[in-house]
């Protein structure tokens, strides 16, 4: 269990996408349409104005398949 990085994110296949703009958040990274924010405060995934917080690869995986129905592997 790794601690969740801009570089984790790219090895899970997520790409980063500058469509998204706003002043709280720094980077946006997306896969399969579920996006990844990386702001001040920490990381998150956020629906419907929720921000849920990702802190380790564990709860990335879990949240993934909670939305998209499938598993999240590495892509080498």
């Amino acid at each position: 269990m790794k601690l969740i990085s801009e570089d984790i994110l790219r090895e899970y296949g997520f790409v980063e996408n500058a469509k998204i703009v706003s002043k709280d958040i720094i980077k946006v990274f997306s896969k399969d349409g579920f996006d990844v924010v990386i702001k001040l405060d920490g990381i998150f995934y956020i629906n419907l104005g929720l921000n849920y917080p990702l802190k380790d690869t564990a709860s990335l995986k879990k949240l993934y398949k909670e939305v998209k129905s499938k598993d999240l592997i590495q892509v080498k």
